[in-house]
């Protein structure tokens, strides 16, 4: 193993004057200081479906969430909202320029996944002035959790004044003290929570353990590219390629360190090597989750092409040209419909790369997979470590649906596998076939 490669790869900077954020506890929500709150108890319906996730159409919000574990019986929920998403209205007593928000949560134990038991549930409203708001808007919530646990946590956030609601989940993985959400990570430049699976290029951050207890710290590095998902109708079992680090660096321990990932890949930084869970950041390159560069256009067609066409086209001179050429050959030389095509593809893409990234890109994931060549699912629900996607067509006389089971791992917090069956295997040429004859594929 090298040893010495590392020094270019992971850059440090102590800055003694700055301080790491200050840890929450449970008994009480932090929040903008600029908005006020108000708790309020949550019906504990086992309700676990949402028809429009994974749509950034269905809704005018679109927040971030991140959980840190402050304690063995207790963990953060952060979220993050765009005012700018938000309604305004001087429709109150006041005559004031403002907006509701509600956020609510409900908090399952899926350790066992026979057996899912409510463990949490709450709901919190904040009135935001528009005269104070400022470019977001940040929430911590206390969520009651015991060390050894995994839960999987469902997230409502309303804009009351729009009626308009966003859902999501997180798992809360509490399997290990050194699991992922036992740090928490901010940006260096304005000290803000790390929402965000992945460092977008060499943007500085810093982290902290929820304990002072390590003074030194094992980062492993993997620069290797990551296998794509096997075939929806394929058995075969995937490649493991994390097996071996590329690179190893033992480092002292500050939280008020800065680190910088020069190099593209994944970092799993450690504080005990006798397990395998740590944090893990990730670097997939300076445009990331965005589709730039002709080799980030490439690589996605590999859903679409056969082995021989994608190595014709990424070991192509102009690789620009060839994409082009691609598009254009699917659509008799339509520049509109190829625009189309491209347009629905890439922006399919980014969006795998963004509600799905985990150790891999997004688009290379399981649910990326199916994102990209069947578009955002109509209905999806999620209960016991499970999470269903359901296709239909207007008249529902046909519908497919692909399953994706939790799948706890040392390197993320959000690894779905599906489950294979050779039966897709006729739905995916025909999905592959209707993007070869120059049409998006929708299953309407």
């Amino acid at each position: 193993m090298n040893r010495n490669i590392f020094l270019p790869i992971l850059i440090l900077f102590a800055f003694l004057a700055c301080s790491a954020p200050k840890k929450t506890g449970a008994e009480k929500p932090k929040t903008d200081k600029k908005a006020t709150t108000k708790k309020k108890e949550s019906a504990k319906t086992g309700a676990r479906s949402k028809s429009v996730m994974y749509n950034p159409a269905s809704t005018r919000i679109h927040p971030a969430y991140t959980v840190f574990h402050n304690s063995d019986n207790s963990s953060v929920l952060m979220v993050k909202v765009f005012p700018s998403e938000l309604l305004f209205s001087a429709a109150n007593p006041e005559g004031k320029l403002l907006a509701k928000l509600r956020i609510s949560y409900y908090l399952t134990e899926i350790t066992d996944h026979t057996a899912p038991m409510p463990a949490d549930s709450g709901s919190y409203e904040y009135t935001i002035l528009k005269e104070n708001a400022e470019k977001r808007f940040l929430a911590q919530l206390p969520l009651k959790t015991e060390k050894g646990r995994i839960y999987d946590l469902q997230i409502s956030t309303s804009d009351m004044l729009r009626n308009d609601m966003h859902r999501d989940y997180v798992i809360v993985d509490k399997r290990s003290p050194f699991s992922q959400q036992n740090y928490r990570i901010t940006e260096t430049i304005n000290n803000l929570p790390f929402f965000e699976p992945f460092v977008t290029g060499s943007n500085p951050f810093r982290f902290e353990y929820r304990t002072d207890t390590f003074h030194r710290v094992y980062v492993s590095y993997y620069g290797q590219e990551s296998p794509l998902p096997r075939p929806s109708f394929s058995l075969v079992r995937e490649r493991e390629f994390m097996e071996k680090p590329d690179s190893l660096w033992i480092l002292d321990y500050q939280k008020n360190t800065t680190y910088l990932l020069a190099y593209e890949g994944i970092y799993h930084f450690q504080f005990d090597t006798a397990t395998r869970e740590g944090l893990t950041v990730y670097n997939f390159g300076p445009d990331f989750p965005r589709i730039k560069r002709p080799l980030q256009m490439i690589e996605p067609l590999a859903y679409l092409t056969s082995s021989v066409e994608y190595e014709e086209i990424k070991n192509s001179v102009n690789q620009k040209l060839a994409i082009d050429n691609f598009w254009l050959g699917l659509t008799n030389n339509s520049m509109d419909r190829a625009r189309e095509l491209i347009r629905v593809y890439y922006n399919r893409v980014y969006f795998a790369n963004y509600y799905f990234t985990t150790f891999k890109p997004g688009w290379k994931t399981d649910r990326g997979m199916i994102y990209i060549i069947y578009g955002p699912p109509q209905s999806v629900t999620r209960a016991a470590g499970k999470e269903k996607w359901i296709y239909y067509t207007n008249n529902f006389t046909t519908t497919l649906t692909f399953t994706f089971d939790f799948s706890p791992s040392s390197y993320t917090t959000d690894n779905f596998i599906l489950e294979r069956s050779e039966g897709y295997d006729g739905f995916w040429r025909q999905a592959v076939e209707t993007w070869h004859k120059g049409t998006v594929f929708m299953f309407e």
